[in-house]
C-alpha cells in the first residue's frame, strides 16, 4: 500500500488526516517504482494498492507504480480515489486513459454524504463513466455512519448520493 499524498480536494468531516492543511507532498513515481521493483525482487506480491488524501493530484506518478506493478505481475491493482482531481472533462478522460494503460485492475470512488459535501458530484459521476468505458472494474465506496443498515440523516443522505451512480449502472463495495 502506497499513500501518495495527504493533499486533497475535499474537506470531509470524517478525515482521519483532519483538514490537510499544508499538505503539499507526494511520493515520487520513480521511488514507488523502485520499492515496486526491489520488493518484488525478494517477495511474491499479489496486491498494491494506491491512496491518500486525493492520489490522482499526482497522477503521473500513480501511474509509473501502476506500471511497475504491472511489470512486475502483481494480479490486484487497486486506487482509492474521491474522482474529484480536475473539473476538465479532458484531463478527466486523459487520466483515465493513464490508468488503464498503468495496469489499473479497479478503482474503490469514495461516494457518500461526507466527501459530496465538499465535493461536486458531476465531475466524479465522469469520472466514474470514464474509467468504466477503459475496462477498469470500479466500485462505489461509501463511508456509513454506525452502519449501512442505520437510517441516521448521513446514511439517507448517502443513499440519494449512490442512487445517482447506481441509477447509471455502477454497483457498491461495502464501504468504510
Amino acid at each position: 500500500e502506497f499513500v501518495e499524498t495527504l493533499a486533497c480536494t475535499g474537506h470531509c468531516r470524517h478525515c482521519s488526516e483532519g483538514e490537510h492543511i499544508n499538505c503539499r507532498d507526494h511520493l515520487k513515481g520513480e521511488t514507488g517504482a523502485t520499492a515496486v521493483n526491489e520488493v518484488c525482487s525478494r517477495y511474491r506480491i499479489d496486491s498494491l494498492m494506491i491512496f491518500g488524501g486525493e492520489p490522482l493530484l499526482f497522477a503521473d506518478d500513480v501511474c509509473k507504480i501502476f506500471e511497475a506493478a504491472t511489470v512486475n505481475k502483481i494480479p490486484k491493482r487497486e486506487i482509492i480515489t474521491n474522482g474529484f482531481f480536475s473539473k476538465n472533462k479532458d484531463r478527466i478522460a486523459e487520466i483515465t486513459k493513464m490508468l488503464a494503460l498503468s495496469g489499473v485492475t479497479y478503482v474503490l470512488l469514495s461516494v457518500d454524504a461526507f466527501h459530496q459535501e465538499t465535493i461536486p458530484i458531476e465531475p466524479v459521476l465522469y469520472f466514474a463513466e470514464c474509467i468504466r468505458e477503459q475496462n477498469v472494474e470500479i466500485k462505489l465506496s461509501p463511508a456509513w455512519l454506525v452502519s449501512r443498515e442505520d437510517n441516521n440523516p448521513y446514511n439517507v443522505k448517502t443513499r440519494e448520493v449512490l442512487n445517482v451512480f447506481i441509477d447509471e449502472g455502477f454497483e457498491t463495495a461495502e464501504g468504510n
